[in-house]
C-alpha cells in the first residue's frame, strides 16, 4: 500500500475538553452570523442583520447605510459593528446623542443582547437569531395597520361580523418601552391579527371576527402576562363604532380614560349620549359652510326634525350640536346614536328602553334614549342603518310623540326633537325598498348637506390649530404648531375620511413629534407621497419650476373623473364607459380620491 493510499491517522486524538471548546466556537460563530440589530421607530420596526467586520451607520438620510424618517436623528447618527462576535456603538457627533441604558454613549461602548440602544428618540435593541424567531416581531407601521382596519371593517360591515381594537401602554408615562413586552403579548394573538407601534409607547391591535366580550378575553389575558404593567383601551365595531376611523379614535379615547384604579377601559356604547369623532367645534372658513351656518342660526329657533346630510367624517354631529345649542332645548341633554353601531337586535330596546325579563339579559328595567333625552334633542347618527322593524316604530313615535319599551304594552309621552343624519342616498334607499319612504317624509322637512372637507381647504389650518391644542392637552405635549411644509401637504391631501380622519393624524403626529412643530416625517405615509417635487426640463435644457409629479398627477385624474361623473349625472356605468375604464377601476380610483356624491350610495356587488 502506497503512503498515498494509507488511512489518515490522528497521531494525537481531540480530547473531551478540546471538543467542547470546538463546539462552543462553533455556536458562537453561528451566533456571530446571526445577531441583528432590532430598530423601534414611528413607521413600525427595522430589522439590520449584523455581519462580521462589517459598520453601519444610522442616521436621518443618506449616505447612512439605514435610514430613518425622524426629525430626533442627525444625517449620520451613530454607527454600530460587529467585531469578533461582539456589538459595538459609536456616536457619530449627533446632535441628539445616542444612549445605552440611559447613559450617553461619549465613545466607543460594547453592547450586550436586550441592552436598550437610543438615537435621539428612536429605540433600538439587539438580538440573536434564536432570541429573533421567539419574539417574531412582525409589527406593522401605523399606516399599514390603518390600511388593514379598513379593509377589516369594511368586510365586518359587509358580513355583519364583529371587529376589535386594543391600545396599550405601559402603566405609567415614560415606562419601559414596548419592545420589553411586546412579545409577551404577541405570544397571545392569532396569526391573522395585527399589531403596530402607534407611538413611541404605544401599541395598537387589530383583533378580526372578535366581539366585544372576546376582546376582553385577550385584554385579561395579556394584562395576566404582563403582571398588571399595563394599561388598556378596547373598542369594537358594530358596538362602539361604526367606520375604522371612529374605531381608532374611540379606542384611543378609552386608553386616554385608562388609571392605575381602572387599568382596562372600554369605548362607551353608541348611545351613552358621549360625542365622538365629530365633535370638534364649528371651524367655518369657507363659503359653503358659511351657507351651512347661516340655516343652522335659523333651525334652530325651530322644532322641526332636520335631515342632516355628509360623508363619514364631515362634522355631521357637530351640525346637530350646534342647532341644539342655538335652541330652546340647550339647557336639556343632546343624546347622539350611531344606529349603525348597534347590534340589530338591540336597537329598539337601545332607543325605547326595555322591561325586565324582556329578552335574555334584561335583568332590570331600562330607560331608553327617548326617554333620557325628554326635553331635549335626539340626533340619529346613520339612520340609513336602522331595521325596517325600527324604522315603523320610529314613524310612531314622530306621529304620537309616544314610546313603548320592549317588553310593555304601556305608552310613555316623551318630548324630543328629532335630528338624523346619514352618508347614504335615503331615496335611493326607498326606491330600492331599504328605506321607509313615509318616515323619510317626516325626517326630512328641512335638509342640511355639509360638504366634504376637500371642499373647505381653507379651514384646514384652523382644524389643525384646534387639534393640536386639543391633542397637547389630553396626551400633556408641547406641540407648538406646524411647520409650513407640512401644512401645504395637508392642504394638498384629498381626505377621503374628512375631518375625522384629519383629528386622528394631528393626534398622532402630536404625540409622535420630536420639535416644537409638527414636520412632514410627522404626517401619515399617504400625506408625505405627496411631497417629492420634481424639475421640469425646459427646451433649452435648463430646469424649469418645480412640481409634484405624484401630486399633479393625482388632481389631474380626480378632476378627469369628477368631470365625467358629472357628465353622467353620477350614473357610474356611463361614467365608466366614457372614461374607458372597467366599473370596478373607476370605484377604486373613486375611493382612492375620495369622490363621493353627498349621499351617494355605494355600489354593491358591481
Amino acid at each position: 500500500m502506497s503512503d498515498d493510499e494509507k488511512p489518515f491517522l490522528l497521531t494525537n486524538p481531540i480530547t473531551d475538553e478540546e471538543m467542547a471548546q470546538y463546539r462552543e466556537l462553533q455556536r458562537a460563530h453561528a451566533l456571530r452570523e446571526h445577531r441583528s440589530l432590532v430598530i423601534y421607530h414611528r413607521d413600525g420596526v427595522q430589522v439590520v442583520p449584523l455581519v462580521e467586520g462589517q459598520s453601519v451607520v444610522i442616521g436621518r438620510s443618506p449616505p447612512a447605510d439605514q435610514t430613518i424618517r425622524d426629525n430626533s436623528l442627525s444625517r449620520q447618527h451613530a454607527c454600530v459593528e460587529l467585531f469578533d462576535g461582539e456589538v459595538w456603538v459609536e456616536d457619530l457627533s449627533s446632535t441628539n446623542g445616542t444612549w445605552l441604558n440611559g447613559e450617553r454613549v461619549e465613545e466607543r461602548r460594547k453592547v450586550e443582547p436586550e441592552d436598550e440602544l437610543t438615537f435621539g428618540v428612536v429605540t433600538a435593541t439587539v438580538h440573536t437569531l434564536e432570541a429573533m424567531e421567539a419574539r417574531r416581531h412582525g409589527l406593522d407601521s401605523h399606516d399599514c395597520f390603518a390600511a388593514e382596519l379598513e379593509r377589516e371593517a369594511a368586510r365586518a360591515r359587509a358580513f355583519g361580523r364583529s371587529l376589535a381594537m386594543l391600545m396599550l401602554r405601559s402603566g405609567d408615562r415614560g415606562g419601559p418601552h414596548p419592545f420589553r413586552w411586546i412579545a409577551a403579548v404577541q405570544r397571545l394573538l392569532r396569526p391573522f391579527d395585527r399589531i403596530a407601534l402607534y407611538s413611541a409607547d404605544t401599541v395598537e391591535v387589530l383583533v378580526p371576527e372578535a366581539d366585544e366580550q372576546q376582546a376582553l378575553e385577550l385584554a385579561d389575558a395579556i394584562f395576566a402576562s404582563s403582571k398588571g404593567s399595563l394599561r388598556c383601551g378596547l373598542a369594537s365595531l358594530p358596538a362602539h363604532a361604526g367606520s375604522a376611523g371612529e374605531l381608532l379614535e374611540v379606542a384611543r379615547r378609552a386608553l386616554q380614560r385608562t388609571s392605575g384604579r381602572q387599568p382596562l377601559t372600554r369605548a362607551p356604547s353608541p348611545a351613552a349620549g358621549e360625542h365622538g369623532g365629530d365633535s370638534a367645534g364649528p371651524v367655518v372658513r369657507s363659503a359653503a359652510m358659511c351657507r351651512v351656518f347661516e340655516m343652522v342660526e335659523r333651525l334652530a329657533a325651530t322644532a322641526i326634525p332636520v335631515l342632516i346630510l355628509g360623508e363619514t367624517g364631515t362634522g355631521k354631529e357637530v351640525i346637530a350640536r350646534a342647532i341644539h345649542r342655538g335652541g330652546k332645548r340647550s339647557d336639556k341633554p343632546i343624546l347622539c346614536v350611531n344606529c349603525g353601531a348597534i347590534p340589530g337586535q338591540l336597537v329598539e330596546s337601545t332607543l325605547f328602553g326595555h322591561e325586565k325579563g324582556a329578552f335574555t339579559g334584561a335583568t332590570g328595567q331600562a330607560k331608553g334614549v327617548f326617554e333620557a333625552a325628554d326635553g331635549g334633542t335626539v340626533l340619529l347618527d346613520e339612520i340609513g342603518e336602522l331595521p325596517p322593524a325600527t324604522q315603523i316604530a320610529l314613524l310612531r313615535v314622530l306621529e304620537t310623540k309616544r314610546i313603548t319599551r320592549v317588553g310593555s304594552n304601556r305608552e310613555i309621552d316623551v318630548d324630543v326633537r328629532i335630528l338624523a343624519a346619514t352618508h347614504r342616498d335615503l331615496e335611493a334607499m326607498c326606491r330600492a325598498g331599504e328605506f321607509r319612504e313615509d318616515l323619510l317624509y317626516r325626517l326630512n322637512t328641512m335638509t342640511l348637506k355639509v360638504p366634504p372637507l376637500r371642499e373647505r381647504p381653507d379651514e384646514i389650518e384652523a382644524l389643525v390649530a384646534h387639534f393640536i391644542e386639543e391633542a397637547n392637552r389630553v396626551n400633556d405635549c408641547r406641540v407648538a404648531g406646524i411647520a409650513a411644509e407640512a401644512l401645504k401637504l395637508l392642504a394638498r391631501y384629498s381626505w377621503p375620511g374628512n375631518v375625522r380622519e384629519l383629528r386622528n393624524a394631528i393626534e398622532r403626529a402630536v404625540v409622535i413629534a420630536f420639535e416644537s412643530d409638527i414636520s412632514v416625517e410627522d404626517l401619515p405615509e399617504r400625506v408625505r407621497e405627496l411631497e417629492a417635487p420634481v424639475k421640469v426640463m425646459e427646451a433649452g435644457g435648463g430646469e424649469g419650476t418645480a412640481i409634484n409629479l405624484q401630486g399633479e398627477l393625482r388632481r389631474v385624474e380626480s378632476e378627469l373623473i369628477l368631470d365625467a361623473l358629472r357628465e353622467a349625472d353620477w350614473d357610474r356605468k356611463t361614467a365608466a364607459r366614457n372614461l374607458g375604464l372597467p366599473l370596478r377601476t373607476l370605484a377604486r380610483r373613486m375611493q382612492a380620491h375620495g369622490i363621493r356624491r353627498v349621499g351617494y350610495q355605494e355600489l354593491k356587488g358591481e
